[in-house]
């Protein structure tokens, strides 16, 4: 059986839904204790990598940057 994937964290015995805000999104696995039915259950947040922002620091100014291999303003 392959796991469903919810958008919300949800209590799978009560189907209480969690605040965005109190939601485990941190952690790789946590036991969460319903505030609705008072069941245990095991919340496991899945992560897919859309890739890196890359910043650098200019050498003259120090500002940061995400502009890639552009000089900082600076530099022109």
């Amino acid at each position: 059986m392959r796991n469903q994937l919810h958008d919300e964290q949800v209590c799978p015995y009560c189907e209480y839904v969690v605040e965005q805000h109190e939601a485990n999104y941190d952690q790789d696995e946590e036991e969460i204790t319903c505030i609705n039915c008072d069941k245990v259950y095991v919340s496991k947040p899945q992560w897919k990598l859309e890739g890196w922002i890359i910043e650098k620091q200019c050498e003259t100014c120090g500002k940061w940057t995400d502009e890639g291999y552009t000089p900082c303003e600076c530099d022109e």
